[in-house]
């Protein structure tokens, strides 16, 4: 098969040029308009984000139970997707290839474990795995923060739920698989800040860092996930928001978006390199 060479942060990744891409035209046109957008005042990844805003919010996007394909919706987007996008588009803006192809490669790169689809399974469903398989793929990295603590992953949500997933419905067999892959994901260990301590940790999270929102929901990892915003000294939340049906600033500080929130535990912080 006629494969295309990547090289992303001095690491070698391999694609099939012929892998099946879903999209529309009009995800084409804002791609188009993002590039035109980014040669008129910087291209940080705050602006990057920023450029979304009042995308609506609409999740489930890459949900299906056909075959699994790279599924492109710039015109909708949810917590996981909107994080996605704006990391694309950002590693997109640092290569000599600003196309709509090359886009697509990136986004394969970051959304699949090792980059490689192979399937619905071998999407990065959970997102502490997604944090560790980038970090793992030198695309990111977690930066030093003194009041971070050890996290453990305990995810079974996706095995004990099959049903609610329309691929895992389809293929029961499936399930099986998932409980395996999440007990590997088990085994990870992050750093965590716990929520109580966010406020003290501002001064080493940088705009433009993902924050993924810790949780205490039986079976799942992270609740929500967004980019970290600076706004007159403190700390904000730019996010796709399921409250607000919309790309968003959070109307208050990212510690008491937290506080007000009992299931959120804490934020894991994560830097695109």
């Amino acid at each position: 098969m006629k494969r295309l060479v990547i090289i992303l942060a001095g690491v070698f990744f391999m694609f099939p040029t012929d892998a099946q891409v879903r999209y529309l035209p009009e995800d084409t046109l804002i791609f188009t308009r993002f590039l035109g957008y980014s040669q008129q005042g910087g291209q940080d990844i705050v602006r990057t984000a920023r450029f979304f805003m009042d995308t609506p919010y609409v999740g489930g996007t890459l949900e299906g139970d056909n075959k699994e394909q790279l599924r492109i919706n710039l015109r909708e987007l949810d917590c996981v997707t909107f994080v996605e996008n704006v990391a694309a588009l950002h590693l997109l803006l640092q290569s000599d290839h600003r196309t709509f192809a090359n886009f697509c490669r990136i986004l394969q790169l970051i959304r699949y474990r090792g980059g490689i689809i192979d399937g619905y399974l071998s999407r990065l469903h959970y997102t502490s795995e997604w944090l560790a398989n980038n970090c793992q793929k030198q695309i990111a990295s977690q930066p030093a923060i003194p009041d971070c603590q050890s996290f453990a992953p305990e995810v079974s949500f996706m095995s004990t739920h099959c049903d609610a997933y329309p691929a895992l419905k389809a293929h029961p067999d499936w399930c099986k698989t998932m409980s395996a892959i999440e007990t590997n994901i088990n085994e990870l260990r992050l750093c965590y800040i716990p929520k109580e301590r966010v406020k003290d940790s501002e001064a080493n999270i940088r705009n433009g860092d993902i924050i993924a929102i810790t949780t205490h929901m039986k079976g799942l990892d992270i609740a929500h996930t967004g980019f970290a915003l600076v706004q007159n000294g403190r700390m904000y939340l730019l996010h796709a928001s399921s409250e607000a049906r919309k790309v968003m600033i959070s109307d208050e500080t990212l510690h008491d978006y937290l506080a007000r929130r009992k299931s959120h535990s804490g934020i894991i912080v994560v830097r695109i390199k």
